[in-house]
């Protein structure tokens, strides 16, 4: 087997989408292939599995062009995940051209890319679904609640001097604002500046209780993308962390559970994240206010809006979506969290 990966380039990227789009690549017997795109990715739905490929494009942060870039990518994705899905997230799998000139996943020949293989969670059990079914039971949120608290426990903590942690807040929003000014974008700038503005002064109002979590302790590496459709109720598990940043992974975890709220609140399930956060809080003895919460929440909207209205200017996903407009929805409830810091 070819290791290194010298003939990957002759294998285009329609060829290996094709190929994975058929049963006869994959080593168990299947029924059918289900395909599903996402921004960073295409997944494979294949009988009890699911094997994810990643586009081989460059991103703000992250750059999968190359075979070497996409294994450490993979490989860092099951790592990270393995803390809060250690069953689902079994291993980085190469997909390679046998001899026959066939492509395959596993097996014999030169690697022509990688795949994250994991088990296959039912759909119906994952936390956004059920939300959209009104089928969300309180003992499982209580679950997950507590899974994330054993799981924020046993990270390392960061003992952060209160200017540096403040400076890098105020840094961050900044930056935001200036990635959502950009004239590609063609964002309303009133709503913009309104949205950075009030984040800005609810960091300025929030100061003394930002730096005494700072000093606490209480920053460790977290999840880094807590939303919906990555929490399964059953089994209770937590999925797609975000891997390609430790830095944007370095949070306050009151932060990570501020923008489960968000997520949620947009979903109209607001009550839904309340009952995860109160069931984390109460097992880590982490009760922190609500209008820290509310400022966490607004800055991780704003951090949704400058993504999404990235995505305007991605050829592959442009026409997917009115991102603009998506963009827009975050800003206005960053500007609205942002101001009950005040209330």
């Amino acid at each position: 087997m070819d290791v290194t990966g010298e003939r990957s380039g002759s294998v285009s990227t329609s060829r290996k989408l094709q190929a994975l789009c058929s049963v006869a690549s994959y080593p168990a017997p299947a029924a059918a292939v289900e395909l599903i795109e996402t921004h960073f990715a295409w997944v494979f739905l294949v009988g009890q599995y699911a094997y994810k490929m990643k586009k081989p494009a460059a991103y703000p942060l992250l750059d999968l062009r190359s075979l070497a870039d996409r294994h450490r990518n993979c490989l860092q994705e099951v790592r990270l995940n393995r803390r809060l899905a250690p069953d689902v997230y079994l291993d980085a799998v190469p997909l390679v051209l046998d001899e026959r000139g066939q492509l395959k996943v596993y097996g014999e020949g030169d690697i022509v890319d990688w795949l994250v293989w994991m088990k296959r969670l039912p759909s119906r059990h994952m936390l956004e679904r059920a939300i959209a079914d009104k089928a969300v039971a309180p003992g499982a949120l209580a679950e997950v609640g507590a899974l994330l608290a054993r799981f924020y426990e046993r990270q390392p903590r960061y003992f952060l001097p209160a200017d540096y942690y403040l400076g890098r807040l105020v840094e961050r929003t900044a930056m935001d604002g200036k990635a959502l000014r950009a004239p590609e974008l063609q964002l309303d700038l009133a709503v913009v500046n309104a949205a950075v503005a009030a984040v800005e002064e609810a960091l300025d109002s929030l100061r003394p209780e930002l730096a005494k979590r700072a000093m606490a302790g209480r920053i460790v590496e977290c999840h880094g993308d807590l939303r919906p459709e990555h929490i399964c109720l059953a089994p209770v598990c937590i999925i797609d962390s975000l891997e390609f940043s430790r830095e944007l992974r370095v949070l306050d975890p009151a932060e990570e559970l501020a923008f489960l709220r968000l997520e949620c609140e947009l979903a109209g399930a607001t009550e839904v994240a309340g009952q995860i956060i109160a069931a984390c809080q109460s097992q880590a003895g982490d009760a922190c206010s609500r209008r820290l919460l509310d400022f966490y929440q607004s800055c991780r909207a704003l951090v949704r809006a400058k993504i999404l209205a990235w995505h305007i200017l991605d050829p592959t996903v442009a026409s997917l979506a009115p991102w603009a407009d998506k963009a827009h929805v975050y800003l206005a409830l960053a500007e609205r969290h942002a101001r009950s810091v005040a209330s």
